[in-house]
C-alpha cells in the first residue's frame, strides 16, 4: 500500500476533530486531529503511548530538546507519559491540518513488550520518527478501522491487529515499548515489571529495588492504593497464562508454567475464578 492510498483510507475517520473523546483514555482507541488554523498546544502529555500520523498540513514536534517537522504521510510515535510541545499547522492550499492517533492501551503495550522483549531495548532514545512501508500501513488502516467501528470484528480481532502494529514498530526500533513508570501509579509500575517476565520469581525486596523504594514503603504505598504485591504478581501471571491460550495456542501445562503453577488442577481452579472459565475452554 503506498503512503497515497493510506491517506485515502485513513481520510474518512478523520473527518472531524474528536480529540476531546481521548482526554485520559486508558484504552486503545482511534482519535483525529482537526484543525483550520495553527494550533500551539505546549506541555501536552501522552495519556498512552501512541502512533499519530499526519494526513493533511505540518506538525512541528518538539520533545527532549529537539524540533521535528511531519508532512502528510510521516508518522511519529511516543511512549505514555511523555510531554512535547506542538504546533498544527494546515495546508497552506487546502486550509485544513489533519492526523489520525492510534492509541495502545497499557495493557497491550506490556503485552507487546512480553512477547519480544529483545525488541524493546534501544527504541525512540532520541528521534520519534515512523516509517511507514508497505507491511505497517496496511496494518495501520486496518486497525484504525477496527478501533473506529468502521468493520465488524471482535475485541480479539481488534487486539491482535494492534499487536501486529506494535510489532511491525518494533522491527524497526520505533515502537514505545517502555513502561511509564513517571507518571503511573506505583501499582501500574509494578504491574508494568512483572508483565515483562511474569514467570520470574519476584519478590518485593527485588521490585522495590527496581523502583528506588525500600520493601516496606513499596508495601504501604500498594496498601494505600488498595492491593498487595503478592495479588499483583498473581493477577499478572493469570493474564499472561490466559494470553498464552488466547494468541500463541500453547498447551494448558505451558500456561501454567508462566503462571506459576505445577499443579494444573490447581491452576485450572484458580484461572476459573479468575476469567469464569477453564484454560482447556479458552481457543
Amino acid at each position: 500500500m503506498s503512503t497515497e492510498e493510506l491517506l485515502q483510507r485513513l481520510g474518512p475517520l478523520a473527518r472531524y476533530d474528536s480529540r476531546s473523546i481521548a482526554h485520559h483514555q486508558k484504552f486503545s482507541f482511534v482519535s483525529a486531529f482537526v484543525a483550520r488554523r495553527t494550533e500551539t498546544i505546549q506541555s501536552i502529555s501522552m495519556p498512552v503511548a501512541g502512533l499519530l500520523v499526519v494526513l493533511e498540513g505540518c506538525k512541528k514536534l518538539y520533545w527532549a530538546g529537539r524540533k521535528f517537522s511531519f508532512g502528510p504521510g510521516t508518522a511519529f510515535a511516543l511512549p505514555a507519559g511523555t510531554y512535547v510541545d506542538v504546533v498544527n499547522e494546515p495546508d497552506r492550499f487546502t486550509g485544513n491540518y489533519r492526523a489520525l492517533f492510534l492509541g495502545f492501551s497499557a495493557e497491550l503495550v506490556a503485552e507487546a513488550r512480553r512477547r519480544w522483549s529483545s525488541l524493546a531495548a534501544g527504541h525512540l532514545a532520541d528521534d520519534p520518527t515512523v516509517k511507514i512501508d508497505a507491511g505497517l500501513a496496511s496494518a495501520i488502516m486496518h486497525t484504525s478501522e477496527a478501533l473506529a467501528g468502521g468493520i465488524a470484528v471482535s475485541a480479539r480481532v481488534t487486539e491482535q491487529r494492534i499487536l501486529e502494529v506494535l510489532l511491525l514498530m518494533a522491527e524497526t526500533g520505533a515502537a514505545p515499548l517502555r513502561p511509564d513508570m513517571k507518571s503511573c501509579s506505583l501499582t501500574d509500575a509494578v504491574r508494568s515489571i512483572v508483565r515483562d517476565r511474569p514467570a520470574h520469581a519476584w519478590s518485593a525486596a527485588s521490585v522495590a529495588a527496581q523502583l528506588c523504594k525500600s520493601e516496606p514503603t513499596l508495601r504501604r504505598i500498594l496498601r494505600q492504593e488498595g492491593t498487595r504485591f503478592r495479588e499483583i504478581v498473581a493477577d499478572e501471571r493469570m493474564r499472561a497464562a490466559r494470553s498464552m491460550l488466547i494468541s500463541e495456542q500453547s498447551s494448558v501445562a505451558d500456561a501454567a508454567l508462566v503462571a506459576g503453577y505445577t499443579s494444573l488442577s490447581h491452576f485450572a481452579k484458580r484461572f476459573q475464578s479468575t476469567f469464569g472459565c477453564l484454560p482447556s475452554e479458552v481457543r
